[in-house]
């Protein structure tokens, strides 16, 4: 059976009786782990045998510090063998080991999370019908008897102090069977332009090609990546400090792929569609583009994975200057946003007829290109 990971957020909260015990062992661990890296640090730093430059030294020294700063908060790890969690009148409960026994707490699991936690722990799906057909309509294991054939074994937990409100986040990694894919009735192309973050299209075919409900992601975000390079770029003309900026960008730019990826695979679950995209390499993100190409396709690829939709690549050779509706191929088809076919006169969205073509390459009903 083959399986995939999906990480489940939880918190145990700050009251609970057996939190007391956790913390003994995560303080303790913490301690331990701090004073290691800090001699291994200083015993790299001072060791003389090491012939770098002085500068370089120090640049190492100056990021490991940075690194020991925030080791406070760095999650401990632990494995399936250490833990395990029941339910117990309705609520979940999470056993640990530890050295001096076991700390028994209480776990708050989001209720989108809690059918993946009940087939995890291998109890019957409370969302199962007489038919022994699950009906919950977000559930991906939507197959007879999936439930009861789950590893109880959950994987791995890890356990990160709030020192804010006192809670401690677990974020547990459940190993579930991977959902087996449906039968699409259309497919969803998805093109990552330089003009838009992201443009999707529904193509069917009964019994001609049909495309349909084109759609725009991101286009909010977009404007937020924009303001956030424009700033940056203005304080480093000014000399001023331009990394928290940085910082801020990075973390839009990791939210923007979530949230278009989340938007296109919801739409091909709607629809009851696949999704296919170009097949894309790490060489696809250059300053043209606002979001990472190969990123986006990732992310995008594993979603359909753990939502059971079906995903496929096609080559990207002539997407964007391929007519779809005559087909001709020709450079001058694209003018920077729009485009205009120079043999039948077609005009439309220069992003959502690259769209257009992925998807009727997707379902067969145009050539595929050759890789010269």
């Amino acid at each position: 059976m083959e399986l995939i990971k999906v990480t489940v957020p939880a918190v145990i909260p700050p009251r609970d009786y057996g939190l007391r015990v956790l913390m003994k062992e995560y303080k303790a661990y913490k301690k331990a782990l701090i004073s290691r890296v800090k001699r291994a640090v200083i015993d790299v730093i001072k060791d003389k045998s090491i012939r770098v430059y002085a500068q370089q030294k120090y640049m190492v020294e100056r990021k490991l510090t940075t690194y020991l700063k925030n080791l406070p908060y760095h999650p401990m790890p632990i494995h399936n063998q250490s833990y395990w969690i029941e339910k117990e009148n309705g609520s979940y409960r999470v056993h640990i080991k530890t050295k001096h026994g076991e700390a028994s707490c209480l776990l708050i699991v989001p209720k989108k999370y809690r059918f993946l936690i009940e087939r995890a722990i291998g109890k019957s799906c409370p969302y199962k019908a007489n038919n022994n057909m699950c009906v919950f309509k977000e559930c991906p294991f939507n197959t007879p008897k999936m439930c009861d054939s789950i590893n109880p074994h959950l994987g791995q937990m890890e356990l990160i102090e709030d020192t804010k409100y006192g809670w401690v986040n677990c974020h547990i990694v459940l190993r579930l069977p991977k959902p087996k894919s449906y039968e699409p009735k259309g497919w969803v192309g998805v093109d990552v332009g330089w003009n838009k973050l992201a443009t999707s299209i529904l193509a069917t075919a009964n019994p001609h090609l049909r495309f349909s409900n084109p759609s725009i992601h991101g286009k909010a975000l977009k404007t937020r990546i924009i303001q956030l390079k424009y700033l940056m770029k203005q304080y480093a003309r000014k000399g001023k400090s331009w990394k928290k900026w940085n910082f801020r960008l990075k973390h839009t730019i990791k939210y923007t792929v979530g949230v278009v990826a989340k938007e296109i695979v919801s739409k091909a679950k709607k629809y009851k569609a696949g999704v296919v995209m170009e097949d894309l390499t790490f060489k696809s993100h250059t300053k043209k583009w606002l979001i990472p190409r190969y990123k986006l396709m990732v992310a995008i690829k594993t979603l359909c994975e753990r939502e059971g939709v079906p995903f496929k690549l096609v080559p990207s050779k002539y997407t964007s200057i391929r007519c779809p509706k005559c087909g001709h191929i020709d450079k001058r088809n694209r003018r920077d946003k729009r485009f205009r076919c120079v043999r039948c006169d077609y005009k439309a969205d220069a992003d959502i007829a690259a769209a257009m073509n992925i998807a009727a390459i997707g379902m067969g009903l145009a050539p595929i290109p050759k890789s010269s």
